[in-house]
């Protein structure tokens, strides 16, 4: 299912299930849910320079292009203490990003890659009731992000793991007390190591499904 298709199904959730007279699901408690999106890596640009780079220390002139978009997923859980606070850990799988390095010396090739994404987090998330059934919500936390890089035919292959910043703001809607939706921006900060598989921003969207225990 791509993720306009996944829009339409949640939508059509709240058109079916959403009944008036349902009071939003505040009360104290343990939490769980998934979700799907897309991610946006803003700087290709370093990754495919540090490949590039390294490289050339070897005698291998290159270019490398990488695509900057992928679907994300992600799960998680927390507890939600109040209204206004609650605090939750998830695993996120930021993206497979493809990628060509075409080698134009000593010898003429072209070698397919991939940069593999991904992180866990734990954020603390305040949130503000804004009428019946639906909330807005922001998050600060810290993610540890790793970023796998494997160019097999230029037997490039590093990875680097890193403790980031995550920052997050979102909309959610209770359908009911026990399921809920909702939609939210995060941005892991400079996923990757400068000196060994570049790093960049990622940007994620996603749309999730919660259930309250």
């Amino acid at each position: 299912m791509n993720n306009k298709s996944l829009m339409w199904t949640c939508l059509l959730v709240v058109a079916g299930l959403g009944a008036p007279g349902i009071h939003a699901a505040d009360d104290p408690g343990w939490y769980a849910g998934a979700g799907v999106g897309r991610t946006d890596v803003k700087k290709t640009s370093s990754w495919a320079q540090l490949t590039d780079g390294t490289l050339a220390t070897r005698g291998i002139t290159s270019n490398t292009v990488i695509d900057s978009h992928d679907t994300a997923w992600k799960l998680f859980g927390g507890y939600q203490f109040n209204e206004n606070f609650a605090v939750e850990g998830g695993y996120h799988n930021l993206g497979q990003f493809k990628g060509a390095t075409v080698i134009t010396a000593p010898a003429a090739s072209t070698a397919v890659g991939k940069w593999d994404a991904y992180a866990g987090s734990v954020a603390a998330v305040g949130i503000y009731p804004v009428v019946n059934r639906f909330a807005v919500f922001a998050k600060a936390g810290l993610a540890v992000t790793r970023l796998k890089v494997d160019v097999p035919g230029a037997q490039f292959s590093p990875s680097a793991t890193r403790v980031q910043p995550l920052l997050g703001v979102g909309v959610k809607y209770d359908i009911n007390k026990a399921f809920g939706l909702r939609g939210e921006f995060e941005r892991f900060n400079n996923v990757g190591d400068g000196s060994k598989t570049g790093q960049s921003p990622i940007n994620v969207w996603t749309v999730s499904g919660q259930y309250r225990f």
